[in-house]
């Protein structure tokens, strides 16, 4: 009798760990001791023994304790973790001196340069993890990735644990976040992947014009800090975004090039693949050793490895033997979107896109394994987006049958032009420029389509993962299932329709906020079925990346909010001012009400002097206009947002508190059932 699924030992390992590193997230989200990790492992030994003797077969528990072995790797490792990060070894509120070499350095969305720093002393003392430095204009000496800097700040620590889940910071290793005002004193120090990623970005930027620089390094790096907030989110729209996550579409495009050129320079097969691993791993190190780049480096290295020596390459062992190496590097991984977006892609391709090469079987074998591999691959995050964005987009699964292989090609063209320009400057303001033409084409063809009316939005729970696991199985050609049972798939694609109908139905009250941060003064978007409604402060000046695009606006001040409008310079169906506004009969051809009470896009707002409320399906949101300290005088609001006259805005949550001008815009999703954060954008 064949067994229904052919159990890879790797993939069972992988299991493990990601089972141990979830089970201490729970005990550190009730603050339980790590002792109790013992429970689980002692209690699956002890059975593992008993059958041992009883049956007189030590083979399988062998593997169970194995099994055992990785659960408690991963469980011990997450809470080390936990216990570190927890662990306050500097006083807070207090101006400390800090040292430490760059390891990254961007932009948040509301334009506020960062560094994040490891190697990290503090008073001349060294200090477990990271601190993320947000620079003022005037923070001190340049650097970039590999100097070292010091400077005096004060250190606030991050929580661990954020509205029920692993924290944004926690996942990328910050400890302690601070400001530079000023005296920042930076050290050059060689870092190999920074210079080469310094090249490759001063090359394009000064070669091309800032928008196709921006993109085409995104393209080239995963950085997308320098593309416009406008242009990101048209991609995100069109569901074409993972074109700037450096992934398998990329290493796998480079990786199969090198293989091709290597093939018909007939070079040594192992010298052949010493080069291509070398060159991937170059790569991936100059992309900051993203998970998903990191994810391909280590498939296309087993890929590599087992032609090399002759051996049967299998996909599903590839991947898990990444999983584990990625998770040994750092567990926290698991909770990042971008690593889980990236292994339920390639998990997709493996399961799916064999069978649903047949469906293509008429098309010639190149384009037909093109085509499955793409729908499997969309079909696989279709969860993944649903649960952690709220929405997919319509338009991606069309979208990305013609974008994928001009994209793949116009990677190749890119990728050779830039390090040829690298490496020979004087040929870069040639080169560049007619590679980056059909990408410049491109970003206008998608900011010019308004792919924003294809998005499909929701609030999802993780119910929806069930009928798509149902539904791998049934359509995979990796499960031995009788034909009684895999005729069953069309039983999980009706599962599938009525969750999502009734996920959908439920989530009607379904809206999306968005808080930012203007020079002076703050905003508030929330964007619900019926349309978009943005509020903002009199004195609001907007940062460069955010949009001010909306259905209807509301101004919280008073006589001064038609400054407001005018400084926005945007065309709205209808304005709203607090009722004690003084009224103008025509206001730049505009539809104005002054009201203290009124409902807009299906959320109702009431003024009450200085503040403004807004219930958004039940969740309360404050803005309110202060001179003062943020939290004075608190409306009780699940959400406030502090407005400075003459700065910026802080957001006061349940959570914590945020200053937007630092960490940037933070967006929400919010339904009958509650609110979650959905992203933090700094870096996604």
């Amino acid at each position: 009798m064949r067994k229904p699924f052919n159990l890879r030992v790797p993939l069972l390992m992988a299991a493990a760990l990601c089972a141990g590193i979830v089970y201490s997230t729970v005990l550190a989200y009730f603050r339980l001791s790590g002792i109790y990790i013992l429970i689980p492992v002692l209690i699956v030994l002890a059975a593992c023994i008993t059958v041992a003797i009883i049956k007189g077969d030590v083979s399988k528990p062998l593997i169970i304790i194995g099994v055992i072995a990785f659960f408690l790797i991963g469980a011990v490792y997450l809470f080390a973790k936990y216990s570190e990060f927890n662990e306050a070894a500097v006083l807070q509120s207090v101006a400390v001196r800090v040292s430490g070499k760059v390891d990254e350095a961007g932009v948040t969305s509301a334009g506020k340069r960062y560094l994040i720093l490891s190697d990290v002393t503090v008073n001349g003392e060294a200090v477990k993890g990271r601190i993320a430095a947000y620079l003022s204009e005037n923070a001190g000496e340049y650097c970039r990735r590999g100097y070292t800097v010091n400077f005096y700040t004060q250190l606030e620590k991050q929580n661990f644990i954020e509205f029920g889940s692993v924290g944004y910071n926690a996942c990328r290793g910050v400890k302690y976040i601070c400001t530079v005002g000023g005296g920042m004193k930076s050290t050059y120090g060689f870092d190999l992947f920074g210079e080469i990623n310094y090249a490759l970005e001063k090359a394009l930027f000064n070669n091309l014009d800032g928008e196709t620089a921006a993109v085409c390094y995104a393209m080239l790096t995963g950085n997308t800090d320098a593309i416009s907030g406008g242009t990101i989110s048209a991609f995100r729209n069109g569901g074409i975004a993972h074109i700037f996550a450096v992934s398998g579409l990329h290493i796998g495009v480079l990786y199969g090039a090198l293989t091709f050129i290597l093939k018909k320079l007939r070079v040594n097969r192992y010298a052949s693949t010493v080069v291509r691993i070398a060159v991937i791993f170059l790569y991936s190190g100059v992309c900051l050793f993203s998970p998903s780049s990191v994810r391909a480096l280590v498939m296309c290295s087993v890929a590599a490895a087992s032609g090399c020596f002759h051996r049967k390459h299998d996909s599903l062992n590839a991947l898990a033997l990444a999983v584990v190496i990625l998770l040994l590097i750092n567990p926290l991984y698991l909770y990042g979107v971008g690593f889980v977006l990236s292994f339920a892609a390639v998990l997709g391709i493996i399961l799916l896109s064999r069978n649903l090469g047949r469906l293509f079987g008429f098309l010639p074998k190149k384009l037909s394994d093109a085509l499955s591999a793409g729908l499997s691959a969309q079909v696989a995050v279709i969860p993944v987006q649903l649960t952690s964005f709220g929405y997919i987009s319509v338009a991606g699964l069309v979208l990305n049958f013609i974008f994928i292989p001009l994209i793949s090609a116009l990677y190749i063209l890119l990728f050779i032009c830039a390090c040829v320009s690298v490496l020979v400057p004087v040929s870069a303001g040639f080169l560049l420029p007619c590679a980056a033409t059909p990408v410049s084409l491109i970003i206008n063809v998608v900011t010019e389509c308004g792919f924003e009316n294809a998005v499909v939005s929701g609030n999802f729970g993780n119910l929806i993962y069930i009928p798509f696991a149902l539904l791998f199985i049934g359509c995979s050609d990796k499960f031995n299932l009788r034909p009684l049972w895999r005729a069953s798939y069309p039983v999980a694609c009706a599962l599938l329709v009525m969750i999502t109908v009734v996920t959908v139905g439920a989530s009607r009250s379904f809206a999306t906020v968005e808080f930012n941060s203007g020079y002076r003064g703050g905003s508030v978007k929330i964007r619900t079925d019926s349309g978009t409604v943005l509020v903002v402060t009199e004195n609001f000046e907007k940062r460069s990346g955010v949009s001010t695009d909306a259905d209807v606006l509301i101004v919280l001040g008073d006589n001064g909010g038609f400054a407001a409008v005018t400084a926005i310079g945007a065309d709205y169906d209808k304005v709203y001012m607090c009722g004690s506004t003084f009224p103008l009969p025509y206001l730049y051809g505009m539809n104005v009400e002054y009201s203290d009470s009124f409902t807009a896009c299906g959320v109702a707002f009431d003024f009450y002097g200085d503040v403004l409320t807004a219930d958004v399906c039940g969740t309360k949101i404050s803005l309110v206009r202060s001179d003062g300290e943020y939290g004075a005088g608190s409306t009780g609001s699940d959400f406030e947002l502090y407005c400075y006259r003459n700065e910026g805005a802080v957001l006061q949550t349940k959570g914590g508190d945020y200053a937007l001008d630092i960490c940037g815009t933070l967006r929400y999703e919010i339904s009958v059932a509650g609110y979650n954060l959905s992203g933090i954008i700094p870096k996604e």
